[in-house]
């Protein structure tokens, strides 16, 4: 077991080396230009959704998106009231992630990590930014693979099997465990990554997927808030509004988990590609529940005195 433990750590590493190659790469293409995006057009909450899920797409990292954002405000490049719809935005499209990785795409994995290496080396002023992003995306799906294949293995070990049968039983404990997964490597796509691979043997059913992606949300605020420190009140209150959101956004979903799952698994056809759709569905609901108050909200952070 301890084995299989290490090899589970190895993935779990491979994933966020991935994360982070494929994160640098397109950040290298277009970060510069998405925070000169970030500073001057994020004027109304509509337009923050858009922008933050636009970049969060491109950069695969809430976090990322969202640690820019604390930065551009502790330059004071943008106010508080501008980064509501921003914050709600990134949580959407970083979800892209866990479609991707429902994809069925075999062992293609290994083409992409070689083309990426290949293009990496080629001398061109883009084909290391480039190159980065395909070896990211076949590291992505290398961790995917290995987490299906370990899941049965891992099974068999008392505390994970304990784990499992607790999170099928308990709704509440699944978000608790996705919220310190996510917590603690700091990524709610390999949280949804290692739930797909259990789901593929049967051995997770989807509602408890779901609650462990939703608590993942939660776990992944970590980042932003310790970006926070020493930025500032508005700094920190981004970080705050990003955890305020989440949270919510959990106890608002909470209850309709099952009628959830039914539906994303009649759409989708199967359990895992039933959790992609439903991360998605769960971002875009929230996101756009909230940004008819985002406005008001920023402005009373603004105006009011709290520290």
């Amino acid at each position: 077991m301890n084995h299989q433990v290490l090899v589970f750590i190895f993935y779990i590493l491979l994933f966020m080396l991935g994360m982070g190659v494929m994160t640098g790469g397109m950040h290298r293409l277009v970060g510069d230009r998405m925070r000169r995006i970030l500073e001057h057009a994020a004027d109304t909450p509509m337009k923050g959704l858009a922008i933050g899920t636009l970049a969060s797409i491109l950069l695969q990292s809430s976090s990322a998106v969202a640690i820019i954002t604390v930065g551009l405000i502790g330059a004071n490049a943008l106010r508080f009231s501008q980064t509501v719809g921003i914050i709600l935005g990134a949580n959407i499209g970083t979800t892209l992630t866990g479609e991707i990785a429902a994809l069925p795409i075999g062992s293609f994995h290994y083409i992409l990590l070689a083309a990426g290496l290949a293009i990496m080396c080629l001398p061109f002023r883009h084909s290391l930014s480039i190159g980065a992003l395909f070896f990211g995306i076949g590291c992505l799906f290398a961790s995917m693979a290995g987490f299906s294949s370990l899941a049965e293995p891992l099974v068999q070990s008392p505390f994970i099997s304990d784990l499992l049968a607790d999170a099928n039983g308990n709704l509440f404990f699944s978000v608790v465990v996705g919220t310190l997964f996510s917590a603690i490597i700091q990524s709610s796509s390999a949280a949804t990554l290692v739930c797909m691979g259990f789901l593929d043997h049967g051995i997770l059913s989807l509602p408890p997927a779901i609650a462990i992606m939703l608590g993942a949300n939660i776990g992944t605020c970590v980042t932003t808030y310790i970006a926070s420190l020493g930025t500032g009140r508005a700094g920190r209150w981004t970080a705050y509004t990003h955890i305020l959101f989440n949270v919510l956004s959990v106890l608002l979903f909470f209850p309709f988990i099952h009628p959830m799952a039914d539906l994303s698994l009649f759409i989708a056809g199967s359990d895992r590609t039933a959790l992609a759709h439903t991360s998605v569905l769960f971002n875009l609901i929230t996101a756009l529940l909230a940004v008819p108050l985002a406005g008001p909200y920023g402005r009373w952070v603004e105006k009011n005195p709290l520290k």
